[in-house]
């Protein structure tokens, strides 16, 4: 998995994810989240894009559930969005989007994180 800050225009920062979402290439203890973000960083409203991510599996899908933990935790908003079908699939499977907020898009993810949209 590879993340990339791709914008942070003070009202949202818009994350890009490429690649499998998957624990095994953390190093143990560490959040590629957080070491992206910076302090303080999962006090911000975050859109993760995660349209060129290939596949996700059960440590992805934890990891997922730490980073929205840590955002509400922190008064942050994290959004997911342009989730490839496969990916999607999955969690639906896991009923994540009833956890975590997921758009269709960026501008509907924006929306959400903003609060001008459920």
């Amino acid at each position: 998995m590879q993340l990339s800050l791709v914008e942070d225009d003070q009202a949202v920062v818009r994350v890009a994810c490429e690649g499998q979402i998957s624990q095994n290439d953390f190093t143990p203890g560490s959040n590629p989240m957080e070491a992206l973000l910076g302090p303080g960083g999962f006090g911000k409203k975050v859109l993760l894009n995660l349209e060129r991510t290939t596949y996700i599996d059960s440590s992805g899908l934890s990891w997922l559930f730490v980073c929205h933990k840590s955002f509400a935790q922190a008064k942050g908003k994290f959004v997911l969005h342009s989730i490839p079908g496969r990916v999607y699939q999955v969690l639906q499977i896991v009923r994540l989007p009833s956890v975590i907020p997921v758009a269709p898009d960026e501008a509907t993810a924006r929306s959400m994180a903003l609060g001008e949209a459920k």
